[in-house]
């Protein structure tokens, strides 16, 4: 019986997990071709705390980032696998999930079909296909925030034994990718957004104290685990530095060098949004033969699909509708049915927060912000919460997840495209619950007992289901069509970085002169060693590597200051003097200067 109950929901979900694995057999194809991307030094960074965590060296800058993607590959390492080519199978293994998680979430108000539907367009928007396979911590603190919010809705709709493992997914979301914490108001409001708070946390009190424990638990686990490693808190720190203004500097939860910009442009995300949901140029490679070619581009030069304006026109769709229905006449009765002395307090809760929220944006604190949105949305809800409208919350719950993310984001000065993958689960839903009301909507031209209008429009029940299955196979099959011909004939370009003209075989370049090092200096690892780019480096040799960034003019000085016995650079470098540094070794670009 349990098997007939969940066929379809087992049929789809096996389908999912082939789709995204073949999506994701030929990116790595490609990825594990060129190893981890030379513009993505994040990768690198966490490639060194997995050589921490084995105990095989490198390098122990940025040790307090993340530890948990680090860790699992640390595991592998552990086991004599030792290849940068181990994290981007660590990691993409969460973009299987991320769909997976999806399909979840929105199972619990629609039909399996809406539901595979959407999964499938959270799975190929460009912005998540783009950060699949690159080994980078954003795809798996999407999973991470995706089932934490699963869990908890499923504690408040099925069992509340789920907040049992709701917060303990949050703290390992959190540990994936700091700003999973983002997740914990939507989880928290999701309870608030229930017909009467107080009672159901009266009556379920005792499950969600064992829950926060757990989480609690987690947490503990995670500080022990810091303190065998001798991590150091980043996220204390980073936390304190974006409270306050819109301008913390350039620290961030996940700020990184790559792809990033420092900007005062609060809509950056709102304008780029379109181009996060469809676009035609975002393979960063391509299968046409010859040299990877890569350019300074950027996404703003591109242009969004017609995938992306069909999804955006869905959600306008929805949203007017939406908006008519709250305004039918047996809505606004259940609304002002329950007008009471606080009424009109609640509509001033939405109103005044709101207002003060818009004008006091980035010049105030961003708990501030954040706490003038909630309340605003809150009591929205709670004036509206009557209407004739099943799952409510789950919808609020999405927008206010929308709202605190583009609060966060937008609030800060760093500005990168990459981190527009956390608005992908929201746009997804709201896609998702359009279509949900266009087909209640179509529903009222159905002739039947219980409806009995006089439209001259009248369409069948048959042609309504038709409607149901064809809509959804026709954005599948748009989206995946449009995917394949994206895949297969874009022009190979990447993000705002300047590459080098071996591109596709820097790494094995890299590795061939550090391993030259190796080979010929037992005593390296005693050495002081400067490079270009340090934390690859650093990563081949298994030890800590100096950079060289912003030196330039008294490089030389400060290599012979420093005792420095090898500097390794991209190029000849100008600036080296001949008479205390020569060159030794030379592979594509790649030169490795000694100490005369």
């Amino acid at each position: 019986m349990e098997f007939e109950k969940y066929k379809k929901d087992m049929m789809f979900i096996g389908l999912l997990i082939i789709i995204s694995s073949v999506i994701l057999y030929f990116f790595l194809k490609i990825d594990i071709k060129i190893g981890s991307y030379y513009y993505i030094h994040d990768v690198y960074i966490y490639l060194n705390n997995s050589l921490n965590y084995a105990g095989l060296g490198g390098s122990s800058r940025n040790h307090g980032l993340p530890p948990v993607i680090p860790f699992i590959t640390s595991i592998f390492f552990s086991l004599g696998y030792v290849s940068d080519k181990v994290i981007l199978y660590v990691s993409s293994f969460y973009y299987i999930l991320t769909g997976i998680g999806m399909y979840g979430i929105l199972r619990l108000k629609y039909k399996e079909l809406l539901s595979f539907t959407g999964a499938i367009i959270l799975i190929f928007m460009p912005i998540n296909l783009v950060w699949a396979t690159k080994g980078m911590i954003d795809i798996p603190g999407l999973a991470m925030s995706i089932f934490a919010l699963y869990f908890m809705a499923l504690g408040l709709y099925k069992n509340p034994k789920y907040y049992y493992i709701a917060f303990p997914v949050l703290v390992i979301g959190f540990f994936t990718r700091f700003t999973v914490i983002l997740t914990l108001p939507a989880m928290l409001m999701l309870i608030l957004f229930t017909g009467n708070p107080l009672n159901y946390i009266n009556r379920h009190l005792g499950k969600l104290i064992k829950g926060f424990l757990s989480g609690g638990i987690c947490f503990g686990l995670f500080m022990i685990f810091y303190k065998i490693y001798n991590i150091p808190l980043f996220f204390l720190s980073q936390s304190s530095s974006i409270s306050a203004t819109s301008n913390p500097g350039a620290s961030t939860a996940a700020a990184t060098s790559t792809a990033a910009a420092t900007t005062n442009n609060v809509v950056y995300y709102l304008n780029n949004l379109p181009l996060y949901i469809g676009t035609y140029k975002w393979v960063p490679y391509s299968l046409k033969p010859g040299r990877f070619a890569f350019e300074k581009m950027t996404w703003l030069g591109n242009s969004p699909s017609f995938i992306s304006y069909i999804y955006l026109l869905i959600i306008l769709i929805g949203l007017i509708i939406f908006i008519w229905r709250l305004c039918e006449k047996q809505n606004l009765d259940k609304i002002l049915k329950n007008k009471n002395k606080y009424f009109y307090l609640k509509v001033i809760l939405v109103i005044v927060p709101l207002i003060a929220y818009f004008i006091s944006f980035t010049h105030v604190s961003l708990y501030l912000s954040m706490g003038l949105i909630s309340i605003s949305i809150l009591f929205l809800f709670r004036i509206i919460r009557k209407s004739d409208l099943k799952y409510l919350a789950i919808d609020f719950m999405f927008i206010y997840w929308l709202a605190v993310n583009l609060t966060f984001y937008s609030f800060h000065i760093i500005k990168t495209d990459r981190y527009g993958i956390c608005f992908t689960p929201m746009i997804t839903y709201f896609v998702v619950f359009s279509l949900y009301l266009i087909y209640g909507k179509l529903k009222e031209f159905v002739p039947s007992s219980k409806n009995k209008k006089d439209n001259k429009f009248k369409i069948s029940p048959k042609t309504l289901k038709t409607i149901k299955v064809l809509v959804p196979l026709i954005l599948i099959i748009s989206t995946l069509s449009i995917t394949t011909f994206c895949y297969m004939t874009n022009s190979p370009h990447t993000f705002d970085n300047l590459q080098p003209d071996n591109m596709l075989t820097v790494y094995e370049d890299q590795k061939e002169v550090t391993d030259w090092i190796i080979q010929t200096d037992p005593d390296y690892k005693n050495k002081v060693i400067y490079a270009t780019n340090w934390i690859e480096i650093a990563f081949n040799l298994r030890m800590d590597v100096n950079q060289t960034f912003g030196l330039s003019d008294n490089l030389t000085s400060t290599l012979v200051q420093n005792n420095a016995s090898y500097y390794i650079s991209d190029g000849k470098d100008s600036n080296i003097d001949p008479s205390y540094y020569t060159i030794v070794k030379e592979k594509n670009g790649i030169v490795v200067y000694k100490r005369v």
